[in-house]
């Protein structure tokens, strides 16, 4: 039946529609529909196509954009899938238009990600996209910006656009891409140069498919995993750049699921993601190392899509994980990572969910599908959610983050309700006795409202007995309305109304009798609703004292006085929360709950009379909520009731229209009135009594009262006139139907179905539009007929009357839906080939209310406003209320905004609640009817926004209207005017073109008499927020607004100085770079045309002539816009030259003038010679931004460098192209290295075409094409240039080769800024490079003697100067010839060499920058001088300050090209061995860090031979002896204490070699340099912890204890804490446990100490790796072990320590037999003392030392359970007791456990003590109290 249907709409339509918004058809007028979005889309298609094939990018192109966005919003993809891929490409190729300016490229990208979101509809055969232009884009966005120091301004958030369409995009690049891709970035991942490589995986896990069919494995994802996998292995301490790699392996696992095998990377995985969240774990609390940065969201994608039952062991590495972060769950251990944690188990519940459902539930498309193999199964379901909720347990009384640990519940919930319902209600009960503690039962509330949905449902969802509790809950709960707790009464009223939506309040007690096949469950739910009456009325009652408690007779006496009756938030946040509940409540009852509820509510209205700011209003919004569920019988029980006792109180008192002072039971009654009207329908009954109070309270003079007649009739006119669903049960069927036929329990919690939802909406039909037509006639036409005569000034109206008669009119525009627009001729605001439109939406049936004599009401009231606003100004400005009042009249014309909250906010509001509330598992829209009821509504709210009209001669006239507001003399008109005007702004397109002369007339008035217009002009020009009018796309525009800012009378008023810097604030963030030149490539208009052939075809046959003039006007276009770019220059450059402004506007105009750079155009000759001038101006703010500026000029003109391609392979003599990739220094690429043989010594060998300045290139694999710079003859070189330079080049050479102009600008930029704050200046460094770059050698001699005089200047300000003047003349001599450098390197070393010894504390850093900017990106062999300068005997000089200098410059120069300084790092670390004890600290120290750059090449890949000595391996084998021998030498000190043998220990003595105290002293200041050595090297570099590392560890434990020495200690905790912390391969592991073990039985008992606290870091942080292997955890659990049975109790206590955390994370495999060990070495009999022999000494000290092992051992498992008590516990206290009496340390041992216990457990003590007998709590209590003195 509905294919038919469907069939025959679609011949209708002419196509298939791709997603259709399914909500339009449950819309009153859904059959009008199709019609009007067939004629939208063809229009909307058409101009876009002409706009398009018109070349016209602004506004043709942004406009219909917007629109084609709008028509997505309200239908859908409601066209074909031809069009909907003709789109995508058209967008794709105009996002790809060369030159597009970056707002430009926002707005296709966005399209762009609208129309490929729905990655389910174009599947990857049927669309393809190819992947270079779009990383042409963004190297554009994301590069230029970069290197060209701002000249390409945009917004920041443009990148991420870009990255998110290019995320979408990619699923349709072909397989076959992935070779290119490869290709492309491949050679730049070099792990030496961070930012190169992180820039390579990030452009790999944007572009790289991942969406592949599983035949396409071959040439995707199989050409790349092993070896990035391979090369993050290689590179596990990479941070920078390892979240990319995450997202990458993330993707790939979600697309790739069963094709796969993770297992090898599991353990390295979890390794990596324990360490991303910072936990608390460290060596003596030192947290050293990296911040690693995973994503939670990557990690738990990647988990989810890992798991595969017991087929590999991510489950099993998942459940430890989850095991380890339990405790940091718990509420107490607040911290940087509790924010992490929380989002984990959001995330995880999430992304396992959205698993199961693609397995189980979704619909079968074209991606891929998982094999039936890797299919998770019920058992891993129970299992993965047994898993995480221990820890859902901890978190849900977390004070912070409810949301997330809703959602989990939620999540978990909709898995497994049996597992995860039994546990909120667990804790819900529990909380509910406690009267300490409400956080508990707010929380306890909030998590057992996350599973309502699954509760509700009782048997449907696997938890038959959930339902039964949802009564006896709803009646315990009730107390929670409680006056005195705000937050308490909210998560109360949350939780009944989440409930109460999904359970019809029906009694169903005799179902029995009707029913036979009821379960159990059923029976006893279907018994207990008879008691839903009870709980309505007991709630209503709760309500009612709730409502009377708030009333504002309760205010102190001081605050009543005072006559702000402003509502506090609590009261406003009261009043939405009580509507909800409300309305959720009543639509939900039977008809006899609601009588019964409506009766106890109407006996309650009328035995009080409240006040009306607080408790009245309340009591009001309770009897709307009845209104609104039935009207008919409210309004037949409280209207006639009502109506006489006002009128009787009105009749009382003839002259009570004339009293200022009502009495407070008639404005009570008068208020409960105004809301109830709300009846739609039924008012038709009751319109004679409601229009007789009306005629008589309108006009009264009393405030309070007219304002609620005014109410009243607003709330009649809108009840009358809006479309609204009449109810929002959570059921269709009518809730008076007998029990026999409906049995309402079974459908509590069902999901609707939207085909069936059966919305029954309220239309205005004739009578109603007849009322609203007689109301309008009786209440509209007098105040428009006094308004006008008030306006043409034949009558006065007092301040009073006027705001009565606002107000009234204001009242009357309630009915906007049936007020149609004024029907005017639109306005073309800006020149266009395409008419303007305005987008008609049907949002009601046709009926339309006007003026009696059939003029149109809105533009009546337009036109008197207009006329009332002018004659208000005339007489009586100070009347601000009034003025509000009109503002607010033009606000309901403009905008139909009448409703209190805006769309948006609903919009988010209901997004929210539908989070809450959907279900994740089976998806599909199975929403509940109360949610879909409102998300249709929220449909015709949106329609009803988005209606727009064409802007009119009558709109022109609000706006100048609300700009004569906007600059008004008092700050209240001057805000609340604006507020309007910008949203009028931003509403039409262009219309601020309206308001240009008014703002240039008001900049030019004398800012001191107009203060205030001035100040309000200000204010318009720096709003809307993110699209100020000041920093509007329009040359035009600007070439007027910018110099008139500029030339506008300065003000010293506060006021307009901040807004002056606001303005300047805009223009700096709002302003980018506009479009000056575009072309429109051929593609694009190809793609156009195509589309333009789809049906519907677009009719473009009157358009030819556009079309073929397009090009030229294009042309045109950009000529104007060149000549309004060089207008807008030459005005601000006026203006400084001749204007004489003042300093502030100085400043600013040379601030516009910045961002004014372009791309298209350079700055012309005034400007460049201005800005010379500048860069020595007395002021700094000008001299900082003539820097930037005359950067950017620099840039500008600086000349095309050539390239030619060579080919890497022929220096070397290999072959090209080998298949296998081998990165690291081989054969191929030999050439690049540092050669002191081959470096080029003359003009020939400095003109070979051999030298590459990429620093990355060549190191991982060759790119498929090697381009490098011509030799210097061939480039535009400065000598065959400089007869004919460009008039710019002329003037920046004149400048800076004036010995005046040069010394000023030394002098200005050597000067101190802030002392101690100034830093190397990188814009003066590029300044200078560019400079040197240009001119070469011209500039050089007049610069030197300048250069000479800074560096001999010890001051600190002065050497920073030539730091930065030293490296740019270095960095620029880039393609000079081999005279020019050698002449350069002849007068800068010896410079250099003064420069080092005058070097002080403060600048060293700046030189070693100044090194490491010379040679970035610097061939090493074209810079020998310098490199073989710094190298040559360093620390020959005389003081080691100097020597330190020197090395730090070294060290930076080095490290810019690491691996190809090879030669360079052999002959250094060959010099360094000599100096290895040096005694200055300062000199060990640099040593160290340039041992680090020197070793940083040996990564471990997986090819590398070792090929380029010196190894990190043979240092250690050179070092090692020395050190092995120290460690010797400090045992032997213990053992000499200890043996008695003196002989012995003289012979030992003489084979050590450490004898004297001179070797001892070297062989120290040896291992403090590994030791720093290796604590900066896992620091600093791509891998951590090397098998030599640990040979070190021994020696560092026994030295840590080392007191003769103040340096060693913090040394040795550096180096554990490292150790302790980085990640260690499993390779590596074996030495590390090695080496853990010597030292476990090593004699000095502080060393033992020491490795226990170590390895409880260590194992925390390679928890993964280890349980990966048995052995290697039976290899801890035995060390720990041995340590707990340690001679010296202090270790004996330290290894409970590590024991006990073992324990807790369950590290260990067997706890039982360990715990019977335990028991059994407690019972050892301590042997007592019977002589004083050492023998029988060490008999009681050995068996006293098992039986404190065997109680620590004990302790150890007490300890291990901080939050929970298991079963096995209570026993072991038992077995403590007998040991209080043993000896020392024993009974200290068990009293600290016991008052640890005590202290952990003491919140949840109720519910812990339940798992204690009798006995034991008495053994318990005699432990922890100490025992009585005179027991």
């Amino acid at each position: 039946m509905d294919e038919d249907v469907n069939k025959r709409r679609y011949a209708k339509l002419g196509f298939k529609p791709q997603k259709e918004n399914v909500y339009n058809k449950l819309l009153p007028y859904a059959d009008k529909l199709d019609e009007e979005s067939t004629q939208l889309y063809a229009n909307i298609k058409t101009n876009l196509v002409k706009s398009v094939l018109a070349r016209e990018m602004r506004p043709g192109c942004a406009l219909w954009t917007s629109r084609l966005n709008k028509y997505i919003k309200i239908y859908g993809m409601k066209f074909s899938k031809e069009d909907h891929i003709g789109f995508i490409k058209l967008f794709y190729e105009m996002l790809t238009i060369p030159d597009l300016e970056p707002t430009r490229i926002n707005k296709c990208a966005s399209t762009l990600t609208q129309l490929l979101k729905k990655r389910y509809l174009i599947s990857r055969d049927e669309l393809q996209l190819d992947w270079r232009p779009l990383y042409t884009l963004c190297v554009r966005v994301t590069e230029k910006s970069k290197t060209d120091i701002g000249m390409y301004r945009c917004f920041s958030t443009l990148e991420g656009t870009i990255m998110h369409v290019i995320r979408l995009a990619r699923i349709y690049f072909p397989a076959s891409a992935t070779q290119e891709i490869l290709d492309e970035f491949r050679p730049k991942l070099c792990p030496m140069s961070s930012p190169t490589i992180l820039s390579a995986i990030q452009y790999l896990e944007i572009f790289l498919p991942v969406c592949v069919k599983p035949e396409e494995a071959p040439v995707s994802y199989e050409l790349w995993f092993e070896e990035l996998m391979t090369l993050w292995n290689a590179c596990h301490n990479a941070s920078a750049w390892e979240d990319h790699m995450m997202w990458m392996m993330a993707r790939l696992s979600s697309f790739t699921m069963g094709y796969l095998n993770w297992e090898p990377y599991i353990p390295m995985m979890f390794v990596r993601f324990s360490r991303s969240f910072q936990l608390p774990v460290a060596y003596r609390q030192k947290q050293t190392g990296k911040q690693y940065k995973i994503e939670i969201s990557s990690m738990a994608m990647w988990i989810s899509c890992a798991l595969n039952g017991d087929k590999n062991s991510t489950f099993f590495h998942l459940e430890k994980f989850m095991q380890a972060l339990e405790s940091y769950y718990y509420p107490a251990n607040l911290g940087r990572w509790s924010m992490k944690l929380r989002e984990l188990l959001r995330k995880l519940a999430y992304y396992f969910v959205q698993r199961i459902h693609w397995e189980r539930f979704k619909k079968k498309t074209w991606e891929t599908n998982i094999p039936d193999h890797y299919k998770l199964s019920d058992q891993d379901i129970d299992r993965f959610v047994n898993i995480l909720k221990p820890c859902l347990e901890q978190a849900m009384f977390s004070r912070q983050g409810g949301q997330d640990i809703s959602l989990a519940l939620q999540y978990l919930g909709s898995l497994r309700p049996n597992l995860i319902i039994p546990m909120t209600l667990d804790k819900l009960y529990s909380s509910m006795d406690s009267l300490t503690e409400p956080h508990k039962l707010t929380s306890s509330m909030m998590g057992v409202t996350a599973v309502a949905r699954y509760m509700v449902q009782g048997a449907r969802s696997n938890y038959p007995e959930g339902f039964t509790h949802v009564l006896p809950l709803l009646m315990a709960l009730l107390p929670g309305i409680d006056p005195n707790d705000i937050r308490k009464c909210l998560v109360t009223f949350n939780f009944m109304v989440h409930f109460i939506n999904m359970i019809p309040l029906i009694n169903c007690s005799e179902a029995s009798t009707y029913h036979d096949d009821l379960t159990e469950e059923e029976h006893i739910v279907c018994e207990a609703t008879d008691g839903f009456e009870d709980f309505v009325l007991q709630f209503f009652d709760r309500l009612c004292l709730w409502v009377e408690s708030n009333s504002l007779d309760f205010v102190r006496l001081e605050q009543a006085g005072s006559t702000n009756n402003n509502k506090n938030r609590a009261e406003v946040i009261a009043e939405s929360a009580l509507f909800s509940i409300i309305s959720t409540v009543l639509h939900q009852c039977s008809p006899q709950i609601f009588t019964a509820a409506l009766k106890k509510v109407f006996n309650f209205v009328c035995d009080k009379v409240m006040e009306i700011h607080v408790s009245g209003k309340m009591v009001a919004i309770i009897c709307q909520g009845f209104t609104k569920v039935n009207p008919k019988e409210t309004l037949k029980l409280f209207i006639p009731h009502l109506c006489d006792i006002i009128e009787r109180l009105m009749n009382e008192n003839p002259n009570i229209e004339k009293e200022e002072h009502l009495d407070d039971e008639l404005l009570y009654n008068l208020q409960i009135l105004s809301e109830l009207v709300d009846a739609r329908t039924e008012l038709l009954n009751y319109s004679e009594r409601l229009m007789n109070i009306l005629d008589r309270t309108l006009h009264m003079n009393s405030l309070s009262g007219s304002q609620m007649a005014a109410r009243m009739l607003e709330v009649m006119m809108t009840s009358l006139t809006y479309v609204l669903p009449t109810e929002y049960r959570s059921c269709s069927t009518p809730y008076n139907t007998p029990v026999k036929d409906f049995l309402s329990i079974r459908e509590w919690g069902k999901a609707q179905n939207i085909k069936y939802l059966k919305i029954s909406w309220y239309v205005p039909g004739d009578k109603e539009i007849g009322l609203v037509q007689s109301l309008i006639n009786k209440y509209l036409l007098p105040e428009i007929d006094k308004l006008n005569k008030y306006a043409s000034g034949t009558l006065t109206l007092s301040r009073e009357e006027l705001r009565r008669s606002l107000k009234i009119v204001i009242s009357i525009l309630s009915s906007h839906p049936v007020l149609p627009i004024w029907d005017e001729p639109a306005i073309q605001l800006v020149n266009s080939v395409l008419d303007p439109w305005a987008f008609n939406l049907i949002v009601s049936d046709s009926h339309a209310v006007s003026m009696p004599d059939g003029t149109n009401i809105r533009k009546i009231i337009a036109d008197l406003m207009h006329k009332v606003q002018q004659r208000v100004l005339e007489t009586d400005e100070g009347d601000t209320k009034s003025i509000h009042n009109i503002v607010h009249v033009y606000n309901i014309l403009l905008f139909n905004k009448s409703r209190v909250h805006d769309f948006e906010y609903q919009w988010k509001n209901f997004h929210i609640v539908k989070k809450l509330l959907e279900d994740r598992l089976h998806q599909n829209k199975l929403h509940l009817r109360h949610i879909l009821i409102n998300r249709v509504m929220l449909q015709q709210e949106f329609r009803i926004e988005s209606r727009s009209c064409s802007f009119t001669e009558t709109h022109k006239r609000i706006l100048l209207d609300l700009f004569e507001l906007s600059v008004s003399r008092y700050s209240e008109v001057r805000i609340s005017a604006q507020s309007k005007l910008f949203s009028v702004v931003s509403y039409f397109p262009y219309s601020y073109t309206v308001l240009n002369s008014r703002i240039f007339e008001i900049l030019q008035l004398d800012s001191e008499q107009h203060h205030e217009k001035f100040k309000g002009c200000l204010y318009i020009l720096i709003s809307p927020k993110n699209t100020p009018i000041v920093a509007r796309h329009d040359w035009n525009f600007i070439r007027q607004l910018w110099p008139l800012i500029i030339k506008s009378m300065p003000s010293e008023k506060p006021s307009i100085v901040n807004l002056i810097n606001a303005v300047l604030d805009a223009v700096n963030r709002f302003f980018p770079t506009i479009a000056i030149n575009l072309v429109f490539p051929q593609n694009c208009l190809d793609t156009a045309n195509v589309l333009a052939q789809n049906y519907p075809k677009c009719d473009l046959r009157s358009f030819q002539k556009c079309i073929e003039e397009s090009e030229r006007a294009l042309q045109v276009k950009c000529r104007n816009r060149a000549v309004a770019y060089n207008e807008t220059v030459d005005g601000l450059l006026d203006a400084c030259i001749n204007g004489n402004l003042h300093w502030r506007y100085h400043s600013m105009a040379v601030t516009f003038l910045k961002v004014l750079v372009h791309y298209d155009v350079k700055y012309n000759v005034r400007i460049v010679r201005y800005f010379l001038q500048a860069l020595i101006n007395e002021s700094i703010t000008i001299r900082k931004t003539a820097l930037r500026v005359s950067l950017f000029i620099l840039i500008q003109n600086k000349p095309r460098f050539k390239k030619i391609e060579i080919n890497p392979y022929g220096f070397g003599n290999c072959k090209g192209g080998q298949e296998k990739l081998n990165p690291g220094i081989r054969e191929d690429n030999k050439w690049l290295l540092y050669d002191s043989k081959t470096i080029p010594k003359d003009a020939e060998a400095w003109e070979q075409s051999r030298f590459l300045h990429d620093h990355s290139t060549g190191f991982y694999a060759w790119p498929k094409k090697l381009e490098i710079y011509a030799p210097s003859e061939d480039q535009p070189n400065i000598d065959k240039r400089f007869s004919n330079l460009t008039e710019e080049e002329q003037e920046i050479y004149s400048f800076f080769s004036n010995a005046g102009n040069l010394e000023q600008f030394i002098k200005y930029f050597s000067m101190e800024e802030k002392k101690g704050k100034d830093q190397f200046n990188a814009y003066k460094f590029l300044l200078f490079k560019n400079l040197f770059k240009i001119f070469e050698d011209k500039l050089l001699d007049p610069l030197i003697p300048h250069i000479e005089k800074l560096v001999a200047d010890k001051n600190e300000s002065s050497q920073r100067c030539a730091a930065e003047i030293i490296s740019g003349l270095i960095r620029g001599s880039k393609h000079w010839s081999y005279d020019k450098v050698t002449k350069l390197w002849s007068l800068l070393l010896p410079i250099l060499h003064t420069a080092i010894v005058n070097m002080c504390g403060e600048t060293m850093t700046d030189w070693g920058l100044s090194m490491a900017m010379a040679l970035d990106s610097r061939d090493p062999n074209r810079h020998h001088w310098i490199l073989e300068f710094l190298v040559n005997d360093p620390l020959s000089d005389q003081t080691s300050f100097v020597a330190c200098g020197r090395l730090h410059m070294l060290h930076a120069a080095l490290n810019q090209q690491t691996w190809r300084n090879a030669e360079l790092a052999v002959r250094l670390y060959e010099y360094f061995k000599q100096h290895l004890s040096h005694p200055f600290q300062n000199i060990r120290d640099k040593i160290s860090s340039c041992l680090t750059m020197i070793f940083s090449k040996d990564l471990i890949l997986p090819s590398d031979e070792e090929m380029n000595p010196p190894s990190m391996k043979g240092f250690f084998r050179e070092i090692m002896p020395t050190l092995h021998n120290l460690y010797s030498y400090s045992l032997s000190k213990v053992n000499a204490r200890e043996a008695a043998d003196a002989a012995k220990v003289s012979q030992e003595m003489q084979t050590l070699t450490l004898d004297n105290d001179e070797a001892r002293e070297n062989a120290m200041r040896l291992f403090k340099l590994v030791s720093k050595y290796v604590t900066s090297s896992v620091v600093r570099m791509n891998y951590s912890t090397l098998p030599e590392y640990f040979e070190v560890l021994p020696l560092c434990c026994v030295l840590q204890s080392n007191d003769t020495d103040d340096e060693i200690a913090p040394i040795c905790s550096n180096l554990l804490a490292v150790l302790a912390y980085t990640i260690t391969i499993d390779q590596v592991m074996p030495s590390a446990l090695q080496a853990m073990r010597k030292v476990a039985t090593c004699p000095f008992w502080s060393a033992r100490a020491v490795i226990t606290e170590f390895m409880s870091g260590f194992v925390f942080h390679n928890m993964a790796t280890i349980i990966s292997k048995k052995e290697w955890v039976l290899d801890i659990q035995q060390m720990v072990l041995e340590l707990l049975e340690d001679i010296q109790p202090e270790v004996r206590i330290s290894a409970s320590q590590v024991l006990s955390g073992l324990l807790h994370c369950q590290f260990l495999p067997n706890p039982e037999e360990l715990l019977a060990q335990f028991k059994q070495k407690a019972k050892t009999k301590v042997k007592r003392k019977n002589n004083d022999s050492s023998s029988s000494l060490n008999l009681v000290n050995n068996t006293l030392r098992f039986r404190h092992a065997g109680v620590l051992g004990l302790c150890t498992f007490i300890n291990s359970h901080p939050y929970d008590v298991p079963d096995y516990l209570p026993d072991i206290f038992g077995q403590l007791g007998p040991h209080l009496n043993d000896p020392q340390p024993i009974p200290t041992t068990i009293r600290k456990t016991l008052g640890d216990f005590k202290r952990t457990h003491h919140e949840n003590w109720e519910i812990h003590k339940l798992k204690f007998t009798e006995e034991e709590l008495l053994v318990l209590s005699d432990l922890t109290v100490p025992p009585s003195y005179y027991a």
